[in-house]
């Protein structure tokens, strides 16, 4: 931290000299010698004898700062908008995508269809593959991923 002198510590603190001088003749406040043989006092002592100078205050810790206005502008929207409709449109193809491979999970298909308006392209669907996991004679499809492992045994 910095060092005063007790002149300057005591115009910081509003004190008069003589009161702060008194403080360190009786060992309330730690004070010491600078290169110029100055009697100064650290600003961490005072604080712990004295608290936090007067003067601006410094805001708790929990106080939030206020925020400008960050409303966006009607170009600002429309840029939301466009970039809104972008990532639709690449949902919807990773959907797609995810359909040609087959990876439409353990749900029956009716789960996974996605709600009426995100549908790609009519015609572009894929046959619709209803548990695409191998079953073994006898027993029904994996339901869990336990179970998938347990098919390739």
């Amino acid at each position: 931290m910095s060092k005063l002198t007790l002149g300057r510590m005591a115009k910081l603190y509003g004190l008069h000299r003589s009161t702060l001088y008194e403080a360190v003749e009786k060992g309330r406040v730690s004070a010491g010698f600078d290169g110029k043989g100055q009697r100064v006092v650290d600003l961490s002592e005072m604080i712990r004898v004295y608290g936090e100078p007067p003067g601006r205050p410094t805001p708790a810790p929990d106080t939030s700062t206020p925020q400008p206005d960050t409303h966006p502008t009607p170009a600002g929207w429309a840029e939301m908008a466009a970039e809104l409709r972008l990532l639709r449109e690449e949902v919807a193809g990773l959907r797609q995508e995810l359909r040609l491979i087959g990876h439409d999970g353990l749900r029956p298909r009716s789960e996974v269809e996605p709600p009426a308006g995100d549908e790609p392209p009519a015609g572009d669907n894929p046959p619709v593959v209803e548990n695409p996991l191998p079953e073994k004679v006898g027993q029904p499809g994996a339901q869990s991923f336990a179970d998938l492992l347990d098919s390739f045994r």
